[in-house]
C-alpha cells in the first residue's frame, strides 16, 4: 500500500524522540546484564544456512511476508522479509532444531527444520490475501477518506504545514477546526494524538487514536502512532499488536519497524529489536540518526561493545546537537570502558 500522506513521517519526529528514552531507560533496563546470544555474534557455523519460499495455496510467491527464525526454546534469533519471488534466507546458522515462522497480517504459519548440513530448505504455504482477517481491506484512499469534507481537509493541511514549521499551537487550532467540521476524521485525530504525545499525554492520545481506527480502520499511520503511545506506557505486547496491524496495511512504513524495535527492547528481546531496526534503516527514506542510538541500546545489552561504539559514533556524527547527545556520549563512554575491560 502507498502511504496516503508522504510527508507524514516528518510529523512523527517529536513522538519518536520523546519515547525512545522512555523505553531504554525504563526500570530494570541493564545494558550490562547477561543476554542471549545475538544473531550477529561470532561462533556460528559459517556455511550452514536456511532458505525457503512463502507461497499461496496456488503456489504463487508472496512478497513482504515477515519470516522469523526461532530456536528450540521459541526465542527469535533472526528475522527477514520475503522478496518479490517469495524467497528468504538465513545465513550463518548453527546445527540444531529451529522453527521458521511466517507472518502476514493476522495469518501465521510455521515449519520446523533440523539443520544438520550446509544448506536447508523449507516451504511455507499461506492464504494469498495478506489483508487483515476481520473484513477490513486496505487501500491507498479509503471510503472514509472520500467522505471527509473539503473544508476539513483544508484545515488538516494547514495543521500539517504549521507542525512542520514547529508552530504547534497553530497546528492544534487547525486540527480543532477540522474535527469540529468532521469529528470522525482519522487523519486529524491521529495528528492531534501526535501533538498530545509530544506533550507526554499518552492517555489523551490513546483516546484520539481509538477514535481514529474506529473512523477508518484502514489508516495505517494511526496504528503506528498507537504503537508509539503504547511503548510510552510500557505496554509492549499491546504496542506490537498495533504495529503489526499497521504493518499489514503498509508493509513499507519504516516507522512500524522502528517502534517494534523499541517494543522488543522493552521486552528484553534485543536480537529481535536489532532485526527490526535494520529493517527500519533499510526502509527509511533518508538516514534517521535515532535508529543508530536505539541499535546501540540493544548492542550494549547484548555486550557487543565494539558494535555499540560504532553505532553511537555514527549517531553523534549525524546528530551532534541532538537532544539525546549527552545520553549518547555517556553510553559511548560506558561501551569504551566495557570494551577495555574485556581486552584485559
Amino acid at each position: 500500500m502507498t502511504p496516503r500522506n508522504p510527508r507524514t513521517s516528518a510529523l512523527l519526529f517529536a513522538v519518536l524522540l520523546c519515547s525512545i528514552c522512555a523505553v531504554a531507560q525504563r526500570p530494570g533496563f541493564d545494558p550490562s546484564a547477561s543476554m542471549p546470544r545475538s544473531p550477529f555474534s561470532s561462533g556460528l557455523h559459517e556455511n550452514a544456512s536456511i532458505s525457503g519460499t512463502v507461497q499461496d495455496i496456488q503456489n504463487k510467491p508472496l512478497k513482504d511476508v515477515r519470516v522469523e527464525l526461532t530456536d528450540a526454546n521459541g526465542v527469535v534469533i533472526n528475522s527477514t522479509y520475503t522478496n518479490v519471488g517469495g524467497s528468504f534466507e538465513f545465513g550463518h546458522v548453527q546445527q540444531g532444531n529451529y522453527t521458521v515462522v511466517a507472518t502476514a497480517g493476522l495469518q501465521q504459519n510455521r515449519e520446523r527444520v533440523e539443520v544438520s548440513g550446509w544448506n536447508n530448505f523449507v516451504a511455507i504455504h499461506m492464504q494469498g490475501d495478506t489483508k487483515p482477517e476481520d473484513g477490513v481491506n486496505g487501500s491507498a484512499i479509503s471510503v472514509a477518506q472520500y467522505k471527509v469534507p473539503g473544508k476539513a481537509r483544508d484545515e488538516y493541511r494547514r495543521a500539517r504545514e504549521a507542525m512542520e514549521k514547529e508552530k504547534l499551537e497553530d497546528a492544534g487550532k487547525h486540527l480543532a477546526r477540522a474535527l469540529e467540521i468532521c469529528p470522525k476524521y482519522a487523519d486529524a485525530l491521529t495528528l492531534r494524538a501526535v501533538l498530545e504525545l509530544n506533550q507526554h499525554n499518552s492517555e489523551a492520545a490513546m483516546t484520539d487514536l481509538d477514535s481514529a481506527v474506529k473512523a477508518d480502520a484502514n489508516y495505517a499511520m494511526a496504528y503506528m502512532v498507537m504503537g508509539s503511545a503504547l511503548n510510552m506506557q510500557s505496554k509492549f505486547d499491546d504496542a506490537l499488536r498495533a504495529l503489526q496491524r499497521g504493518e499489514s496495511l503498509a508493509p513499507n512504513f519504516w516507522q512500524a519497524q522502528f517502534e517494534m524495535g523499541k517494543a522488543y527492547i522493552g521486552k528484553n528481546d534485543y536480537a529481535s529489536a536489532l532485526g527490526h531496526l535494520q529493517r527500519a534503516q533499510a526502509l527509511a527514506p533518508q538516514e534517521y540518526p535515532l535508529i543508530y542510538l536505539l541499535q546501540a541500546h540493544a548492542l550494549l545489552a547484548l555486550k557487543q561493545y565494539p558494535e555499540a561504539m560504532s553505532a553511537l559514533q555514527v549517531y553523534l556524527q549525524k546528530d551532534p546537537q541532538g537532544a539525546n547527545r549527552v545520553e549518547a556520549q555517556k553510553m559511548l563512554e560506558k561501551a569504551q570502558a566495557f570494551a577495555g575491560g574485556q581486552g584485559k
